[in-house]
Order: C-alpha cells, then sequence, then structure tokens
C-alpha cells in the first residue's frame, strides 16, 4: 500500500512542472514594437506631419544682404512622439537619425549637432508617449546655383 501512495505521489509531483509549463506558454505576448510620430511645432506652416512621415518645405530662401554667413540658414523646430504600436505608453527609448539621401546642396544640423549619412543619436532616453522637440538647421552654400533642394532623414527607434 505504500508503494502505491508514493508511486501516484510521484506522478503527481513530476506532472505539476509540466502543467505549469503548458500555462506559462498561453500567455498572451505583449507588442514591443515602436513607432516614430511627427508633430508640427511651428505656426509657419510649412511642416506636413502625417505620422511616421513628414515633408519640410523651405519655400523660397534668400540670403539677407549684408549678412556676414558663407550660406542661407534656416531653422525649423519639430516635435516627434514615440509611442507603442500595442498602445502601451510606458517605457524608454532611443531615437537615432542619418542623411537617407541628399543632393549635395545642403548641409544639416539637428539640435547643432552635424546630420550626415552616420546615424547620429538624437535622444538617448525619449520618454515613450511624450512629444520631444528638436532643432533642424539646413545651410545652403552661396556657391549653389539657385533652385530646388531636396534631401531625406530616416529616423530610427528602439526600446531600452
Amino acid at each position: 500500500m505504500h508503494r502505491q501512495i508514493a508511486i501516484v505521489l510521484l506522478a503527481i509531483v513530476l506532472a505539476l512542472p509540466a502543467a505549469a509549463a503548458r500555462r506559462r506558454s498561453a500567455a498572451p505576448v505583449v507588442s514591443d514594437e515602436l513607432a516614430i510620430v511627427f508633430v508640427d511645432a511651428g505656426t509657419d506652416g510649412n511642416f506636413t506631419a502625417a505620422g511616421a512621415d513628414a515633408w519640410l518645405d523651405v519655400k523660397d530662401l534668400a540670403r539677407t544682404a549684408g549678412s556676414r554667413q558663407h550660406g542661407t540658414r534656416v531653422q525649423r523646430r519639430i516635435g516627434i512622439r514615440v509611442i507603442r504600436t500595442s498602445g502601451t505608453a510606458t517605457g524608454m527609448a532611443t531615437i537615432t537619425a542619418r542623411v537617407d539621401s541628399s543632393d549635395g546642396r545642403t548641409s544639416m544640423r539637428l539640435d547643432g549637432k552635424p546630420l550626415t549619412e552616420a546615424m547620429l543619436i538624437v535622444d538617448p532616453h525619449a520618454a515613450i508617449g511624450a512629444i520631444t522637440f528638436h532643432t533642424l538647421e539646413i545651410e545652403i552654400s552661396d556657391a549653389v546655383a539657385p533652385g530646388p533642394i531636396a534631401a531625406a532623414i530616416t529616423w530610427e527607434v528602439n526600446s531600452q
């Protein structure tokens, strides 16, 4: 009789971890994907934010007479919100940016740092759900002939 009870207890003990493992695997997985949403921070109407895409039209620019600068500069303030695709608004993320394509007619700075083809850390600790503001500065050299300019910036976000 003692032998039968021992066998039953051993079978129960061995079955418990297997049952617990089955319950753990059935738990739903929360999406950890992040996205960037651009927010218009200016009042000049030159920034068009469309979710993860944004367009900045600097319109017609001309060098100010008597200026000692060697080019024309324009600054625009932009807002960036990092969101979680699952809708959860907690945690921190790192935002990076780089020049994806350029016609070579401009040089750009983001928050005072040169923006090139190499990844630039824009915000190492951006709060998910909050809007952070950044200044994009575009400089056009006097040596460049008048005409349209084109450049694209790639933004990336990674959770911490």
